[in-house]
This record gives C-alpha cells, sequence and structure tokens, in this order.
C-alpha cells in the first residue's frame, strides 16, 4: 500500500473557518431527511449532535492548498468528515456512509433540470475547460498536491484523463482518524460523473502511487470495485 505523506499546508484563515462554521447547520438541514428515512429521527440526532460537536475541530486542521477549486473540494470534505464521525459514532458503518452520500447525491441532483448537467458535463469535458484544468492542476502541485491533467489524443479511448500523486485528501481523512475512507475515496468523483453524464473510469488506484482517472464524452461511470459492492449490498 502506497503511504501517503501530509504535506504541512495551513489550515483556512480564522476568517473562512468562522465561515464554514456558520454554514454547517445548513449542511446538516440539507441531508436530515435523507438522514431520517434511511436511519431513523433518534439516530439522526445523535449524528447531528457529535457531527455539530466535532466539525469546529476539524475546520482548524481543515489545510488549504490556495487553490480555489480544490478548497472547495477540501471544504466539503470536512463537513463529510464531521457528519461520518457522527454516523460512526452511532453505529452506522463506513460503507453505510459512503452509500449514503451517493444516494443524497443521487436525490439532490433529481432536483437539478436534466438539460442542465448534460451541459454541465459537456462544459466540463470542452478545450476551454481543460485549458482552466490545466492551470489548476499546476497550482495544487506548487502547493502539495501533485496533479496533471492531459487531452486525450487520437490514438486513446479518452477525452481527459488527471493523474494525481501523494493525494492530499486521503492524507486529511487519516490525519483526522478516518482512514477507512481510503478504499472508498473517490465515490464523489464518480458520483459528481454519474450526475453529469460523464462517462468516468479509475485505470489505476492510490495504492499504485499514481491515481490515475479517465473521462468520456460519451461513456459509462465504472465504479471502482470496493464502491460497487457497497452500492450493490
Amino acid at each position: 500500500m502506497e503511504t501517503i505523506k501530509k504535506v504541512s499546508n495551513p489550515a483556512f484563515n480564522k476568517k473562512k473557518q468562522v465561515k464554514l462554521i456558520k454554514s454547517f447547520p445548513k449542511y446538516l438541514k440539507s441531508k436530515r431527511k435523507q438522514m431520517i428515512l434511511k436511519f431513523g429521527e433518534s439516530a439522526t440526532n445523535q449524528v447531528y449532535s457529535v457531527a455539530e460537536k466535532e466539525y469546529p475541530k476539524l475546520v482548524q486542521e481543515t489545510p488549504t492548498f490556495n487553490t480555489p477549486m480544490y478548497d472547495a473540494l477540501m471544504a466539503t470534505a470536512g463537513k463529510m468528515a464531521a457528519l461520518k464521525k457522527g454516523m460512526k459514532a452511532t453505529g452506522i458503518s463506513t460503507e453505510e456512509f459512503v452509500r449514503f452520500s451517493i444516494e443524497d447525491a443521487r436525490k439532490s441532483g433529481e432536483k437539478v433540470p436534466s438539460f442542465l448537467l448534460k451541459l454541465g458535463g459537456k462544459v466540463y469535458l470542452s478545450k476551454l475547460m481543460r485549458k482552466y484544468l490545466k492551470k489548476v492542476g499546476k497550482s495544487v502541485t506548487e502547493n502539495g498536491w501533485p496533479t496533471r491533467v492531459i487531452d486525450g489524443k487520437e490514438t486513446d479511448d479518452f477525452n481527459m484523463s488527471v493523474e494525481t500523486r501523494n493525494c492530499q485528501m486521503v492524507a486529511f481523512w487519516e490525519s483526522i482518524g478516518e482512514g477507512d475512507i481510503r478504499p472508498y475515496c473517490t465515490f464523489f468523483d464518480f458520483t459528481t460523473a454519474e450526475l453529469l453524464g460523464v462517462g468516468l473510469k479509475q485505470v489505476s488506484t492510490i495504492d499504485s502511487g499514481v491515481c490515475k482517472y479517465c473521462f468520456y464524452k460519451k461513456g459509462k461511470v465504472e465504479w471502482p470495485d470496493a464502491v460497487r459492492k457497497v452500492l450493490t449490498n
């Protein structure tokens, strides 16, 4: 198994932390209905009680990479981590956390017109967006999270691929005691691709040292084995 080294990036500044903490109740509220349907009101209240106590501490440990796109991902990860801690304390497994997160995202996606989601998928794989993503990759690499965005060639079967090393998302989860998310850590990417109608396949995992994804304008989401098992069990 590839060892992930956490880089010494600073946490979000105090102003950002306060803003995130203030937004956390809204985040929890957006999940509450689905949580109750899935686990019941009593369990949901227990989960939320723990999550509310844990989140302010997690915010202080959530690193910034001085790259808006990745900082937004980390901010979301911090909120999800608080929810996961609450679920764990209530006896809800990591696999159930992953399954709930995917199902909740799918439900949220149903509220968005399908044509807008498909448009978003086309934009994401457009040449203009890829140019932007390459700049993002360069920026986040300079801040300790090596990332390459590669255009597909005529001889390739993909439109775009993304390679990451020393994944700082996994490093964050491990640093806060939630490293058991590692086998399922890509579920957020695949859920997003599914909603956007973009084909996505992971051709190498983090354990190889290089986590590589291939994106397709046409095709299906090929869920990683670990996540697929969670969804089918």
